[in-house]
């Protein structure tokens, strides 16, 4: 996050994922050299203390999952100013040129801030561990005091977006309710802009199939050598077990449900697509040679007229050759309804493919916790919330909670278009390639011999318009 008077108002910057660094505070005997240097965040000490010890470079930036917060003997914290977050791994530029740019105009540092945070962290436990929200309402509060009243201008990137939202609800509630107790029209004294860059409001697909298999488009496809190299040093189990610990990769889940995310309004309208009838995609088996018949929607072209809203893309996951075997299930990850289903369909021998809607998918996540189950600090935060005992994990969600009262508030979205971005996946049930064994604790793999161009389907994802990253429906659709 970023801060930044109006007509010299403060500029608060806020990040996003993994771009702002984390610096070592407290750690294990192999991390010790390390001290107060950036362990996230620098290409020197990133490639020293992975490649020597990657087993202790991931515990360093795991959490703690089943308290959201530090392992023992482990603390990471965001590092703080500027250089937070100006550059990604010292090289690519985030917020460098921005600030270069506002001081060509006058900015300097007492009147920008870089509002840098520790971006593995779930919203509500920024605030428990660190006092983020607490700090930020402190900064924005001193400088209208001190600069005769003006408001702020709030810049963010990325997840930033949520953190902002986050701390909207929480500023305006109670402080017996769990809120910063700042009244229900301090957003509307203190904030005179809010600039949203690339934020994923409504969340983001690749976070299911993180969750899910440690798995994305960018790492799906890295094949030969530099695949073999990454899964050895940072295998896709390995990737699984870190990012569930990650609060921050569950409150970037989808939001919305299938109403919204089984919407066509983002297939890539260059093309003038539309889904229309169902297509056949052959994939090979690549234990039995075999091939195999997967039904996806396939892509009408040159529909001038399309109504995209009308649209449908589900599923969100296609699953081929699901053969269940119920005795490699955990019956405290796993619903009864689910092992019963999954035992049916095993004795009935008649089922090769399923097929989850997103909010199947989610609730499979949640129900699976990363293999802790219900224990898993993020599933049980957000059971709490089904159950009706907490409403913070919905703060960032903007098709639950509403925007604050604030009518002189503007807020500005950008982002980029035109560009290819992960919407949806297909996955095999890894139960039935055997030569995956290492993967056993994996239920599914994503499956990336499934190609089908005219649908816009490559090793095994789908793909909308979007900026790469965040598919345009989660980018511009609560901005409209």
């Amino acid at each position: 996050l970023f801060i930044l008077p109006f007509q010299k108002i403060l500029y608060p910057y806020f990040s996003g994922f993994i771009t702002s660094g984390l610096e070592l505070w407290a750690g294990e005997e192999c991390a010790k050299s390390n001290f107060r240097r950036r362990f996230w965040g620098s290409i020197p000490v990133f490639a020293q203390s992975f490649f020597s010890d990657s087993d202790c470079w991931r515990r360093h930036l795991s959490l703690d999952p089943f308290t959201g917060s530090d392992p023992p003997d482990i603390k990471l914290r965001s590092a703080q100013g500027f250089e937070a977050a100006d550059f990604f791994m010292s090289a690519f530029w985030v917020w460098d040129k921005l600030i270069e740019n506002l001081a060509d105009v006058g900015y300097d540092a007492s009147n920008m801030v870089m509002m840098s945070y520790d971006w593995r962290l779930s919203f509500e436990m920024l605030e428990k561990r660190d006092g983020y929200f607490t700090k930020l309402k402190h900064t924005i509060e001193a400088y209208k005091k001190t600069s005769g009243g003006t408001k702020v201008v709030l810049v963010s990137h990325s997840m930033g977006s949520q953190v902002v939202l986050f701390f909207f609800k929480w500023v305006t509630t109670k402080e017996k309710d769990g809120g910063g107790g700042g009244g229900k029209d301090w957003v509307e004294k203190h904030i005179h802009v809010f600039t949203n860059i690339a934020g994923p409001l409504l969340g983001v697909p690749k976070a299911v199939s993180a969750l899910l298999s440690g798995e994305m488009k960018d790492t799906a496809v890295l094949f030969g050598t530099m695949g073999q190299v990454i899964e050895h040093f940072f295998g896709r189990k390995k990737r699984k077990d870190l990012w569930n610990t990650w609060g921050s990769l569950w409150a970037m889940l989808p939001m919305g449900g299938d109403a919204i995310w089984g919407s066509g309004v983002d297939i890539m309208a260059g093309n003038r697509t539309s889904i229309e009838t169902t297509n056949t995609i052959t994939s090979k088996n690549s234990v039995n040679g075999d091939d195999d018949s997967i039904s996806a929607p396939s892509i009408v072209k040159d529909n001038t007229d399309l109504d995209l809203s009308s649209i449908s893309i589900t599923p969100f996951i296609t699953i081929r050759n699901f053969i269940a075997h119920p005795e490699k299930f955990n019956t405290s990850s796993t619903t009864n309804n689910e092992l019963q289903q999954e035992s049916d369909m095993s004795r009935n021998n008649d089922v090769k493919n399923r097929h989850w809607t997103l909010v199947d998918s989610i609730e499979y996540l949640q129900n699976w916790g990363g293999g802790y189950g219900s224990k898993l600090h993020s599933t049980s935060w957000n059971n709490s919330y089904k159950k009706g005992k907490s409403s913070k994990v919905k703060w960032h969600d903007p098709t639950v909670t509403p925007l604050p009262h604030a009518p002189s508030m503007k807020i500005y979205c950008l982002y980029g278009t035109g560009i290819e971005t992960e919407r949806s996946y297909f996955y095999y049930n890894i139960s039935t390639h055997m030569n995956e064994g290492q993967n056993d604790d994996l239920q599914y793999l994503m499956d990336t011999s499934v190609n089908n161009p005219e649908s816009n389907i490559r090793h095994g994802t789908r793909f909308s318009d979007g900026d790469v990253s965040v598919p345009l429906l989660s980018l511009g659709f609560m901005c409209v």
